[in-house]
């Protein structure tokens, strides 16, 4: 699957820097890798960097700025839905092997689980600008029709529930609700197998 070609992709490489152009997807001009390099060496202790949606249908590109809502609130953005450019992420080769790389889970969207466990440790660099074309078309693989999309938002949900991540709350596990929940049902589940002895 994808995320296996991806892992593997990564491991294959052997630069500082990594960024995945699918086979439809084109950079935009010959400066958007020279543009993104030197963001990091202007910025030695970045780890990742992303910017806008650049989409291409029927021959026309669209730019979509979803780094505003990125910047206005980063955890609670993502934490909505996955609304990171793939396409326009590039990172440090170390950290997507260091933060569990991409999901081979049928289930799951491929790059959403590392999204949400590497802002747990580093921020994004979040720029006004766009490096790559996404083409949307019948054969693309999440956008191709609605019912594809379907899937694709419940793959994104599925993700949420098993990194732990509740819209609009974020990363939950660590929430004096959650902690609170946890007490109770542990409590629930002792007194249900104190009953059950009294029983025998």
């Amino acid at each position: 699957g994808v995320g296996n070609a991806l892992n593997v992709a990564t491991k294959e490489a052997t630069g500082d820097l990594i960024h995945y152009l699918h086979s439809d997807d084109y950079y935009l001009n010959n400066e958007s890798l020279e543009k993104v390099a030197s963001r990091f060496v202007e910025n030695p202790n970045l780890v990742w960097l992303t910017g806008n949606f650049l989409v291409e249908v029927s021959g026309k590109r669209i730019s979509v700025p979803q780094t505003y809502l990125l910047r206005a609130n980063l955890e609670i953005a993502i934490s909505v839905m996955n609304i990171i450019s793939h396409e326009n992420t590039f990172m440090k080769r170390e950290a997507v092997q260091m933060y569990g790389g991409f999901n081979e889970s049928k289930n799951d969207v491929v790059e959403y689980g590392l999204w949400l466990n590497l802002i747990k440790d580093h921020k994004p660099l979040i720029v006004n600008d766009e490096f790559t074309v996404f083409i949307i078309h019948n054969g693309s693989k999440s956008t191709g029709n609605l019912l594809k999309f379907s899937k694709a938002l419940l793959r994104a949900f599925h993700t949420q529930r098993k990194e732990m991540i509740f819209p609009l709350l974020g990363y939950y596990a660590d929430k004096s609700f959650y902690k609170l929940y946890r007490q109770i049902i542990k409590k629930v589940v002792k007194f249900e197998s104190l009953l059950d002895i009294e029983d025998l």
